[in-house]
């Protein structure tokens, strides 16, 4: 359309001329001047009568002329120029409602289709025998794909308590279960021919003894370390959002042989994990911060699939509006719910903050995330479109690896008096705990990754005076009060344990422990109420103050019983690159619920005619026709004269001495 549409409405067809945007690439684009042109206005042709204002306006066009013609500001004005107003940044916001994205539907219900995953089974609860081989049956098979190699294989676990089968790819919420993730390590037989077997990257449960029909649903998702999924595969088409948990430091218990942070995976992110603050801007000499989880929406990026299109220039956090970014997990077990649901949402709080450096704020902004209670376990940096997750606990309980779906409370450490104390003004003291079991059932889970570190100058009493008194001292350990809310003893549901091992590890003052020299105390005789060999009972655990004395220090010592987390899950040597180890994450299971935010920056002019003047015009049709003049366009020029931004009216304004005429014209950058 070369013509502007008459809609009987005085509106302004405005854009940006070629020499404007060519002058805006090299960063020259300027606004100086301004003319109002009736170059297309002819006021004598058809008489004094004809309303000039039916007159048909061109478009504006990327090559602009100059004006053909111009009204003057005054008499005596020659070519129409007038300075530009001070002009004043506008920013325009569009929100855009994204959809949804992840691993559930409504209800919690796993999503099971091709964009998701390879396909689909069961395994009987008779058939875990403690092992890692196991037979899977094609009670859901979906699509005729066959696991292989590498795959990844997510068991949603039944056991032998449950009274009644669980509804298959679909997340029970009163029913807590574990939802772990093993990588396939060999196979044989098919899933077609139901004579399908798989070998595990570690053990697991034994229910050898169960003669009921109980079975575990299973699901089946690509290969999760020999190449990024965003850029290849299922998801690359951005169905869902994807995790990577960044290892800067070795966890305790990796001994010499097995794989140490930097071939963890995901070891090409810890550039990530600085420039969010996490590495260079730790404070205290006790403090760690030895992984974080980022989560970010990356993909196969074409025309119709790209970040902004979905989620816009930055994700939209509004908290005064309570307009924030959502995690969904709901397969967790967050030890601080209330437990009597499965899951856990974490959105924005707090207001806007900064990344620091050196102690001075950066301009990298983030939000704090917080789970349902208000509890901090990350940032949501939307500006970068992503989250990252620093919570020890949080990150344990979202890997593959950890062998658990749950999170552990973080001990609560305390001073006694000794004569022959464990520790005194020289040193620090680390501590964290696992809980294991030694019976058939469920293996043992990760460490706890709250690794609390005490410091006798640092502990104060209830007169706020400095417990370091010179004297050697105990150290106290205590559970905080329901904070394992799905530990249980019966039932079927949560997840049990029945032995308590404390991890201690002594250094001197200002130094941080080394992953190999941590000592495994075992504290299951030590609790309340407790017969050795059955299931712990979280409310003993709770009720019990555990001491660490130096004989019991020096005695784990002397035995040898350096704590080695191979004994309890089975990670990598250094030559078994095939195996799945911390850090292979990919994809994050979960759902990601965000707006995003378009920003346009508005260049606003706002020109006023007085009606005094620009009553002349140099249009040669004008002169003896009788007609007021009439305003047809605006043309902005640069400091060179050239045409960098042009306004045509829908229909020609006509100037007259008793109005005052105001014209804005607006472009978004």
């Amino acid at each position: 359309m070369s013509y502007i549409n008459k809609n009987g409405n005085i509106v302004i067809s405005a854009r940006m001329t070629d020499k404007g945007r060519e002058k805006l690439s090299i960063g020259q684009l300027n606004f100086n001047t301004f003319k109002l042109g009736d170059s297309e206005v002819d006021y004598s042709t058809l008489g004094l009568t004809y309303d000039v204002t039916l007159e048909n306006v061109l478009r504006a066009k990327a090559w602009q002329p100059k004006a053909k013609t111009w009204l003057l500001p005054t008499v005596n004005s020659i070519n129409g120029s007038v300075g530009i107003p001070p002009l004043t940044p506008l920013e325009v916001g569009s929100i855009i409602d994204s959809p949804e994205v992840g691993f559930f539907g409504s209800g919690s219900t796993i999503n099971t289709t091709d964009g998701y995953t390879l396909n689909e089974a069961t395994i009987n609860v008779s058939d875990l025998d403690g092992t890692t081989l196991v037979s899977i049956t094609t009670g859901s098979t979906t699509t005729s794909y066959e696991p292989t190699v590498g795959d990844v294989m997510m068991v949603k676990y039944s056991n032998p308590d449950l009274t009644t089968p669980q509804v298959q790819h679909e997340v029970d919420l009163t029913t807590p279960v574990p939802y772990l993730f093993y990588k396939i390590q060999a196979t044989t037989g098919s899933l077609s021919g139901n004579t399908l077997q798989i070998t595990t990257d570690r053990n697991l449960p034994n229910f050898s003894s169960y003669v009921g029909v109980n079975a575990c649903d299973v699901i089946f998702y690509p290969n999760n370390s020999s190449s990024e999924d965003f850029t290849t595969g299922i998801y690359s088409n951005g169905t869902v959002w994807n995790m990577n948990n960044v290892w800067s430091n070795n966890m305790a218990g990796i001994q010499p042989g097995y794989e140490a942070f930097g071939t963890y995976g995901s070891e090409s992110y810890v550039g990530t994990k600085e420039f969010f603050g996490y590495t260079s801007n730790l404070t205290g000499s006790c403090e760690t911060n030895k992984a974080i989880s980022i989560l970010h929406y990356s993909n196969t990026e074409d025309c119709d699939r790209q970040s902004e299109l979905m989620y816009g220039q930055r994700l939209y956090v509004e908290l005064d509006l309570a307009q924030t970014p959502v995690l969904k997990m709901p397969t967790l077990m967050w030890h601080r719910s209330s437990g009597s649901t499965i899951g856990q949402t974490f959105s924005g709080t707090g207001t806007e903050k900064y990344v620091q450096q050196y102690g001075v704020d950066t301009d990298i902004r983030y939000f704090d995330l917080a789970d349902e209670q208000g509890y901090n376990v990350g940032r949501i940096f939307p500006d970068q479109h992503l989250f990252t997750i620093d919570d020890d606990e949080l990150v344990a309980g979202m890997s593959y690896k950890s062998n658990r779906n749950w999170t552990l409370p973080k001990l609560n450490l305390g001073l006694k008096t000794s004569n022959d104390g464990l520790v005194n003004n020289t040193h620090d003291l680390h501590v964290t705990y696992l809980f294991n079991n030694t019976s058939s059932g469920f293996t043992a889970g990760l460490h706890s990754q709250y690794q609390t570190c005490l410091r006798i100058d640092e502990v104060v009493d209830v007169n706020g005076n400095s417990c370091g008194d010179g004297q050697t001292k105990d150290v106290e350990v205590t559970f905080p009060l329901a904070q394992l809310p799905f530990m249980k003893v019966s039932g079927g549901t949560g997840w049990y344990t029945d032995e308590f091992i404390v991890l201690v590890q002594r250094v001197t003052v200002g130094t941080m422990p080394t992953s190999g020299n941590w000592y495994a105390i075992d504290f299951t005789p030590s609790v309340d109420n407790h017969i050795v060999g059955e299931k712990l009972d979280p409310s003993n655990l709770e009720s019990t103050t555990f001491v660490i004395t130096k004989s019991l220090y020096d005695t784990a010592i002397t035995n040898g019983d350096k704590y080695d987390i191979h004994d309890y899950i089975n990670i990598p040597t250094t030559a078994e690159i095939n195996t799945l180890q911390f850090g292979d994450e990919r994809f994050f299971f979960g759902n990601v619920c965000s707006s995003g935010i378009t920003n346009k920056y508005r260049t606003k002019f706002n020109f006023t005619i007085p009606p005094a003047e620009w009553n002349t015009t140099n249009n040669p049709t004008w002169v003896n026709s009788g007609q007021n003049p009439h305003i047809s366009e605006v043309i902005i020029q640069d400091t060179d004269g050239n045409v960098v931004a042009v306004g045509k009216e829908t229909l020609p304004i006509e100037k007259t001495t008793n109005t005052t005429i105001i014209i804005e014209i607006a472009f978004d950058m």
